[in-house]
Order: C-alpha cells, then structure tokens, then sequence
C-alpha cells in the first residue's frame, strides 16, 4: 500500500472503562507501531476522558497522541476509511452503513472485534466472515490466549518498559508519590482493588484489619466504593487514606491508562475487571482475582472457568487450588476470607506462575499486528516481546 492505512474504529461505553480503554489502547498503537491514520469515533466522551485527562468532551474533533477523536454522531458526514473497526458489536449509525456497503468490500475491510474470551469455541469463531446485505463480509475477530486466535493487546515495548521500571530502586516511590499515594508500611502487602461492585465484603475486610502483617489497599473509583465506605462507617474521600488496625486504605483518583500499569507493577495483588485491566494485569505478571462483568444467566462463571482452566494448566496444585477459590469465590459471592487466606499463603507460588504465565503468553503475536495480517496488510518484523526495540537492526 503505498499510502498510510486509513482505520476507523468505533467504540459504544457501555461497561464503563473495559470497552473504551481497549479502544483507546488499540487505536493508539495502531498509530503509533504501524503508521495508521486512525479516527476513534466514541459515544461517551466524558466517561473517556476519565482515562484520558486530555479529552475535551464538547469538542467535535480533535487529536490526542496522533489519534482523531471524534463524538460517534459525526460518523453521519464522513466516509469510511480503508479499515472498519467495530469493537464489542457496537451498532454503526445506518447512514455511514450504507456507504460501506455502496463502496464494498474492494475498498472497505469491515471488521467486528469481539470480547475476549477463553472458551474453546472463539478459536473456531475466529477469522469468520459474516455475510453483510450489499455484498460485502464483515470478519469476525477474536482476542484470546491460544494460537487459533487474535492474541492479547501489547505494546511493543511493553514487557521491556515493565523490566526497566522494576529495576529501578525508586520507580514504585515516585510512582505512588505522583499519584498522591503514602508509601505502604514497611513489608506491607499492597492490593490493587478495582472491582464490579461485590456485596459481602465486610468480613474481607475486617480480616486484613486484623491480621499480624499489614495490608495496604488501593482503591480504585468506582462502585466498590460504597462497599468500602459501609465498612468504614464514613466516606472516603478521592486522594484519602484512613487506617483500621493493620489495614490502610487510600481512596485513587481516575488514572490516565499510561499510568495505570505503574500501579499494577506495584502491587503485589491486582483485583481487576472486565476486560482491559485484566489483560493488563497479565502483563503486569502480578497476582491477580479477575472480576468478569456479572450476566444474569451466570455465563460469566463459565468464562472464569476457561480462563482458570487455562491460566493454570501447568501450575502446582498448590497454586491451582489457591487461585480457583479465590476467583470463584469473589465471583459468585461466596465467603471470601477462608480463600484470601489461601491465596495469601501461596503468594509466592503465584507470583512465580504470574510470571511464567506471561512469558508464555508473549511467544504469541500481539493483537495490532495480528488484526493487521489478517486483513492483507504488510507489517514490519516486530522485535522480540520482551526486549528493547531500539536495540534490534532495522
């Protein structure tokens, strides 16, 4: 192609930060390693600019890190690009529909992104063309961890990024001091907390109150808030700290997506949900609870359990079992102290198998450059995963 690749993705806000921090993570990497002109056409800009301080929500264009932003409504006076991105099967406004299909599929390359997932069937779902009226197919794109499927988003440089920041003594303190945070007690165990809402979590607690090594727990905005706030008996206030016994707990700001790995690479537990950070978290190669976006016909306990019986294929019972019941626990609302305990108990285990689990999963081709080779586009030898792309003969 002798011109830069033209990519339109749109991007509904319906689960408040999974679906637009994946938007905005792939849209900036498609700029950025691959030369991409690229427009983000988004239907909730004030949600977004809680991950993107830059944002200016009444706006009707503007460009942030070499990425057009642009409300979804403008979709109605512009022409599709040379590559069409829906993420999560948002609804494109039927006008802009149209044109896809009166330009066809010669000039258009429609694409669905869908939700990740560990189910066996997304590899046989993968890469599927979908019929469209007007002739032209729309292609059916999974993310997923096995090699019959898209991959996981990842930098280029990330893992090499995350190795320098953990060499460096005082990377966590800076860290933590930009975003207002106290420094964790001495051997403290810090735990990032950014979670659906969960009832029942006032035992949880009141176990890390009163247990002999002291936990710090940072907490993420959001409506987990309330539960911790039911707890204290008070409100805890954005930038606040308080502490009950062993526990402090300090009450996070919103933090640009940039930012937002330092804190997983200081923590020694991530709680995360649905589908941005926990992929992060994985790269983060920290321990980690997924909390999956709760369906009512509890099909996202099956997607807990793909994912558990994948992640833990090849760990020690030991580690197997601490995980299984913490993940299952927290996801179905069942008793969380019992199984906090257990997994406490085998952290360095965990930890261990964090670490290997990811380095596995950085053999397989990222997600950018996957979605790019599947739609006929050249893309340039990547470096290693892992090591730093300067360093490598162009």
């Amino acid at each position: 192609m002798n011109h830069p690749l033209n990519c339109d993705l749109f991007c509904h806000v319906v689960d408040n930060f999974g679906d637009i921090g994946v938007a905005w993570r792939l849209a900036r990497q498609l700029a950025h390693e691959h030369g991409c002109v690229v427009r983000l056409f988004v239907d909730d800009l004030n949600t977004f600019a809680a991950i993107c301080p830059q944002i200016q929500p009444r706006m009707g264009q503007q460009t942030i890190d070499s990425v057009s932003i642009l409300p979804w409504s403008r979709q109605q006076q512009l022409d599709p690009a040379d590559v069409v991105v829906e993420l999560f099967g948002c609804h494109l406004l039927p006008g802009f529909v149209e044109r896809i299909q009166r330009l066809g599929s010669r000039r258009v390359r429609w694409v669905n992104l869908e939700h990740l997932s560990a189910e066996a069937w997304v590899e046989g779902a993968h890469l599927r063309p979908s019929p469209q009226p007007g002739g032209i197919d729309k292609l059916f794109f999974f993310p997923g961890f096995g090699a019959g499927t898209g991959g996981l988003l990842r930098e280029r440089d990330l893992l090499a990024r995350r190795a320098s920041w953990e060499r460096l003594p005082s990377a966590r303190r800076i860290a933590l001091r930009s975003l207002g945070l106290p420094p964790p007690p001495e051997h403290a165990l810090t735990v990032l907390l950014f979670s659906y809402a969960r009832a029942g979590v006032a035992g949880w607690l009141q176990a890390m109150a009163s247990a002999s090594r002291p936990t710090t727990l940072w907490i993420c905005p959001g409506p987990m808030r309330a539960e911790v706030d039911a707890w204290l008996h008070m409100q805890l206030g954005t930038g606040q700290s308080t502490v009950r016994g062993s526990l402090t707990l300090c009450a996070l700001p919103f933090v640009a997506q940039e930012r937002f790995d330092e804190l997983l690479w200081s923590a020694d537990v991530c709680i995360v949900r649905g589908e941005d950070s926990f992929v992060r978290a994985q790269w983060a190669a920290r321990p980690m609870v997924w909390h999956a976006y709760p369906q009512q016909d509890q099909a996202h306990l099956e997607k807990i359990d793909a994912f558990l019986r994948r992640y833990l294929r090849d760990a020690d019972p030991r580690v197997r079992d601490a995980v299984t019941a913490m993940s299952e626990a927290w996801n179905d609302g069942g008793e969380l102290v019992p199984s906090w305990q257990a997994f406490c108990a085998a952290l360095p285990d965990i930890r261990a198998h964090a670490r290997s689990w990811c380095e596995g999963l950085a053999a397989q081709p990222d997600l950018a450059r996957q979605l790019l080779q599947a739609l006929g586009v050249a893309v340039a030898q990547d470096a290693p995963a892992g090591s730093d792309p300067r360093a490598q003969p162009v």
